[in-house]
């Protein structure tokens, strides 16, 4: 059969066509998703750290055992002062004293075969105080009362009262501390040695003495009359070792045998020099430490 031009003519359908469209356009939104994104390095940033570090205080160069020696008063005692005129024969020996001096004698009891000679005592009465030495034994008085020399006396009381009531206290390590003499005793000799010392401040516990050249210390005993003695001690030259209650020692040298001479050492017993307070430590200026951290350099990676 022949076809004429008045037959329709049927299109050609192609559906694969528009599978494969429809497969390009999910894959094309997918590698737009997934596309590389730019080369880009990574920024660091530097860190700076502040540190302030405190000043330091240096510790005192002055040790303890450096340090001056502080006067003491000990506690006060209720007692009775007695009026009376000092003469040159004092109990305790000592040697050129001035009548017009401070001074006290001590009831037998508290004189203590002369244990307190040369020590001081601070004295508070009606009208003031005074510091005076002990340098006597009062023989004729009861326990608790003590003889004034009248220079003493005026400074706490009326002289023409006689008798008052005192307030009395010891003091240890006396300032300013005075100085070390010494005195040989009339008839010493290399037999027997009899020394009586002087401006020790403190009441002194033991005297000990070696010959100069070196050797054993040998004690000294001490007498009623304040003075310290010893048999066959030798001609001398000697070192002699002085020590107080509270346990300071000296060292005295080059003692000979001169009797009736005073001796001046320029030593003492303690030191307790009056010094200027000392200067604030020096701190050490504040120090700023800066620390600044570099992080290491990372490529960039494409």
């Amino acid at each position: 059969m022949h076809r004429t031009g008045h037959e329709e003519v049927q299109p050609t359908r192609r559906p694969w066509l528009w599978t494969a469209l429809a497969g390009l356009t999910v894959v094309a939104g997918a590698m737009w998703i997934a596309r590389p994104q730019p080369a880009s390095c990574a920024t660091t940033t530097a860190v700076t750290t502040v540190k302030v570090v405190p000043p330091i205080i240096e510790p005192s160069p002055i040790a303890p055992e450096q340090l001056p020696i502080v006067e003491e008063r000990l506690p006060p005692e209720t007692r009775e002062a007695r009026f009376y005129h000092i003469s040159p024969g004092v109990a305790c020996s000592l040697p050129d004293l001035p009548l017009d001096g401070f001074y006290i004698g001590v009831p037998t009891g508290e004189y203590d075969g002369s244990l307190p000679c040369g020590s001081y005592v601070d004295i508070d009465g009606p009208l003031g105080s005074v510091r005076a030495q002990i340098v006597d034994r009062c023989p004729g008085c009861a326990p608790h009362q003590y003889d004034l020399s009248t220079a003493a006396f005026e400074q706490v009381a009326d002289p023409a009262a006689g008798v008052v009531d005192i307030s009395i206290s010891k003091v240890r390590n006396p300032t300013p501390p005075p100085q070390l003499s010494y005195r040989v005793q009339q008839g010493s000799s290399g037999d027997w040695l009899g020394v009586l010392f002087a401006g020790t401040g403190n009441p002194l516990r033991e005297v000990a003495l070696r010959p100069e050249a070196g050797g054993d210390w040998r004690a000294m005993r001490r007498g009623y009359d304040n003075y310290w003695s010893i048999s066959g001690a030798g001609a001398g030259p000697f070192t002699m070792m002085v020590s107080d209650i509270y346990g300071h020692d000296v060292l005295v040298p080059g003692v000979e045998i001169e009797p009736e001479r005073v001796r001046y050492t320029d030593i003492r017993m303690y030191d307790n020099p009056i010094a200027a307070p000392p200067a604030p430590p020096t701190p050490i200026p504040v120090t700023t430490l800066v620390t600044t951290v570099v992080p290491a350099y990372r490529p960039c990676v494409h």
